[in-house]
């Protein structure tokens, strides 16, 4: 519910339930309404704005959910394309949110739906699909924060046109781009031999370096 006020989410698993509070506030500006959604938690915040964008897509339930780390912003910021395509919210979890993560995905995702781990187990613990067999579950993840981003362009199905290529050293510039939706590829100082690989195989591809 995107109207103004205070919205109390509550999820429920296992015979355990948390409630979460979201405030929306919206207020006119020259023509246009200024939304702001946000809760107590970087992880309330999410499930706010995952419930925003399923009243903008007009449906009740998604057909795909994504879930990652909600302490490093890498695997999150990789995952925003493939959010796009997917029509997909994007989760955050740490160990203590696996449950209520978990909860979110049982009541809002379709049977048949599809969820979206991004990062290994370390990162995204396996819990988070315990008991969630009426789904299917794709975890998309490598060695590093860099071939965990190769593996979510390919699920996104990248096969060419232009790339934003970004540092992996820090959010901003990512941040930033991400609001363009268009694919992010995250780099160290030199590619590495998979990014070569990968970037090789493209067609009618061109990038945009972000930063100096």
């Amino acid at each position: 519910d995107s109207t103004p006020g205070t919205k109390t989410i509550t999820v429920s698993y296992g015979g355990k339930s948390a409630t979460f509070t979201v405030t929306v506030n919206a207020k006119p500006v020259g023509s246009h309404d200024v939304y702001r959604i946000y809760g107590s938690t970087r992880f309330d915040t999410a499930f706010g704005a995952a419930n925003m964008l399923k009243e903008t897509l007009s449906v009740e339930k998604f057909e795909n959910i994504i879930v990652a780390c909600g302490t490093n912003f890498a695997d999150a910021l990789a995952g925003s394309y493939l959010g796009k395509v997917k029509n997909a919210p994007i989760l955050l979890v740490q160990p203590n949110m696996v449950p209520a993560v978990r909860a979110y995905i049982e009541d809002n995702l379709q049977p048949g739906g599809t969820v979206y781990l991004l990062g290994g187990e370390t990162i995204v613990p396996g819990g988070v699909s315990e008991g969630l067999s009426q789904f299917t579950t794709k975890r998309l993840w490598g060695a590093n924060r860099y071939e965990t981003n190769l593996a979510i362009l390919e699920e996104a199905g990248v096969t060419g046109g232009e790339v934003l290529v970004c540092t992996g050293y820090g959010f901003a510039d990512s941040l930033s781009a991400s609001a363009v939706g268009k694919p992010i590829l995250l780099v160290d100082k030199k590619l590495t031999a998979g990014q070569e690989a990968y970037l090789s195989g493209l067609t009618d591809d061109s990038y945009v370096i972000v930063g100096g």
